[in-house]
């Protein structure tokens, strides 16, 4: 299989290839087995393959589940759903590759193979390629990876890496704590009046009730355009929350909406987009430092808690009142692990 440098599985790239050096390093990710078979190195950098080993029956029962009822889902329902699907992509935090982290950041991308339902047939070569050690396997997700290498000043490493000479030794992997959404669907309303409110949820988890005390919600404008003749609205309010949610846990607030603009021409397109605010679900709104010891400290609402910020689902018209969605909670599953491989 010739491999470029290049995270696409699908691709077609020009140039040099890669030089593969074999390696089969196999390891266990969120339950289930992984492999990374080749590494293929470059005069930039390395690419190499996560193999995924899928189990048949929990894939079939998950279409079974969804197939016929795919297109009715909410997109609430839609997201629970797809963290159902028995293959999970790996999400990296930092790479090391023979001892130094890489600084440039990576590439990925993923594909899952499952013959009977037609899906990424385009795997194909990966699965010639990959033959020994998905022989006895039917289902496997590959997703490949592009990691350049780290700055270095020996001459006779640029050298080795021009020539793709240099051996890998060792790669690190540390990844990125994984989290489950649970959804709560809460819906209330708010003016910028000097309101407060108090919405409580329990913990899908670990039963607790916990209470947001809303507060201080101000109306925010946002030109959409470079004459202002266009706006966005939404309001921004602060909340603390009783008892604080477990360490690794999140709230996220629904502050999208789907917009589709008609043209006045009927022969012309319609236009569509997605517009979000990203942020502000769940952390601190402003850091503060003092001025003799320096330390942080973080505003505190009317109950002396900690203040966090969450906007409202946005609008075009501007309102008094606004309507605010508590989506869910990302609920840790799952800490943060290395794995080491030489």
């Amino acid at each position: 299989m010739k491999i470029y440098y290049n995270a696409s599985l699908w691709a077609k790239e020009k140039g040099l290839c890669g030089v593969p050096q074999r390696v089969n390093w196999q390891f266990k990710y969120a339950g289930t087995r992984h492999c990374i078979p080749v590494i293929y190195r470059f005069s930039k950098g390395i690419v190499f393959d996560v193999i995924t080993f899928l189990d048949e029956v929990k894939l079939r029962e998950f279409f079974e589940k969804y197939e016929a009822i795919g297109e009715t889902l909410t997109p609430l329902q839609q997201r629970c759903a797809e963290q159902e699907h028995p293959y999970r992509a790996m999400s990296i935090k930092e790479i090391w590759i023979n001892g130094k982290r890489t600084e440039g950041g990576y590439s990925s991308s993923s594909a899952v193979s499952i013959p009977w339902a037609r899906q990424d047939d385009r795997l194909a070569l990966v699965q010639n390629a990959y033959s020994s050690i998905l022989k006895d396997t039917a289902c496997f997700a590959c997703q490949r990876f592009c990691v350049p290498y780290s700055e270095t000043d020996s001459k006779m490493q640029k050298l080795l890496r021009f020539f793709r000479l240099n051996r890998i030794n060792s790669v690190k992997l540390s990844t990125c704590p994984v989290q489950w959404f649970s959804p709560l669907d809460i819906h209330f309303e708010m003016s910028g009046k000097g309101e407060r409110k108090e919405v409580c949820f329990v913990h899908p988890k670990t039963g607790v009730t916990h209470t947001l005390y809303f507060q201080n919600a101000e109306l925010v404008e946002m030109s959409m355009d470079r004459d202002g003749k266009h706006s966005l609205y939404t309001m921004q309010a602060m909340y603390e929350i009783e008892p604080a949610l477990p360490q690794g846990d999140s709230l996220q607030f629904n502050s999208s909406i789907q917009y589709t603009a008609s043209s006045e021409d009927r022969f012309s397109l319609t236009e569509a987009s997605s517009i979000g605010i990203i942020g502000g679900a769940c952390g601190a709104t402003a850091i503060f430092a003092t001025a003799k010891n320096k330390e942080a400290t973080v505003p505190q609402g009317l109950h002396g808690l900690p203040l966090y910020s969450c906007f409202s689902v946005p609008g075009f018209h501007k309102k008094e009142t606004l309507h605010f969605i508590l989506e869910g909670i990302n609920i840790k599953d799952c800490d943060s692990k290395e794995y080491s491989f030489q």
